[in-house]
């Protein structure tokens, strides 16, 4: 029954994400750039905000003062973070991609309750990784430019084509070697990869990566955080909605901050909009890592 309810829940996100496909091709472009940018601020930021209750769930010990100590803590990684990418960015966006791409992948293939081994790791950060360099190859121009502005370096288009079809042969390498434990969600990863390299292939960055990042990885991981929070409420989603509103406005703030700051140069909006994704993303890997390796 539970799987039977995993593929269903995979079929909606293949349609939904074939209708967003077309709307990224019908629609204004004003109204995309808008509709993908709430997406991310509100879901996308929501379903991190409650990291600091899960890691507290996962201690011995859940006094106030131990979770002072866990706030302060995540803090100063988001400030280490924004210091990197303001004075290490080739580095820092090097580190992003690669805990992201293990992130993604793990969202995307962990709920059939995979049993852990340094292959499915590996799995999850190639597979995580082909999706990067999916969405980058098919967007070259805006990511040049891009990392061209957080890091300074030109990266040629060369360089995406070998990545792409490095990590495409990893992923296959990895899926063999892990066959048996993948084989009853290959038919629908297959499908649901058909539709995400459609959406990739015929809409813009922003556009993409909003439809990918908020349908098949935020929402999933979501529920899966909200049942771990909440699984003796009646309704485990809006308990933790409500538990992240405070530190959700808290994150807004900081990015309201951050383009007051940055308002004379605003063409580069795009641009601190993926670093703030890039400071909140890494601590928040490592608490979902953690939790999972609890369950």
């Amino acid at each position: 029954m539970k799987i039977e309810l995993m593929q269903k829940s995979e079929l909606k996100k293949i349609a939904i994400t074939l209708i967003c496909t077309m709307l990224g091709l019908l629609m204004p472009d004003v109204f995309l750039w808008t509709f993908a940018t709430i997406n991310v601020l509100t879901i996308g930021i929501i379903h991190g905000a409650n990291d600091l209750y899960i890691l507290l769930k996962s201690s011995k010990t859940a006094k106030k003062t131990h979770f002072a100590y866990l706030f302060v803590s995540y803090v100063l990684f988001v400030l280490t973070m924004i210091f990197a990418l303001q004075n290490i960015p080739q580095w820092a966006i090097l580190l992003f991609v690669l805990i992201s791409a293990y992130h993604f992948g793990e969202q995307q293939w962990h709920t059939y309750q995979i049993n852990s081994s340094i292959n499915i790791y590996l799995f999850y950060t190639v597979y995580g990784a082909f999706l990067f360099a999916l969405l980058f190859y098919t967007h070259l121009v805006q990511t040049i430019t891009i990392i061209n502005e957080i890091t300074n370096i030109t990266i040629s288009e060369q360089v995406f084509s070998f990545v792409l079809l490095l990590s495409m042969v990893l992923v296959l390498i990895f899926t063999a070697l892990n066959f048996k434990q993948l084989k009853g969600q290959l038919l629908f990863q297959f499908f649901a990869l058909c539709s995400i390299t459609l959406l990739f292939t015929q809409t813009s960055l922003l556009w993409s990566f909003s439809v990918y990042f908020v349908l098949w990885h935020s929402i999933p991981s979501l529920n899966d955080q909200a049942n771990e929070l909440f699984a003796n409420k009646s309704n485990p989603i809006k308990s933790f909605i409500q538990l992240a509103l405070p530190y959700w406005i808290l994150a807004m703030l900081g990015f309201g901050l951050a383009l007051f700051y940055l308002k004379d140069n605003m063409d580069t909006f795009i641009t601190i909009f993926f670093s703030f994704l890039a400071a909140i993303t890494i601590p928040h890997v490592f608490v979902i890592f953690r939790m999972h390796q609890n369950k």
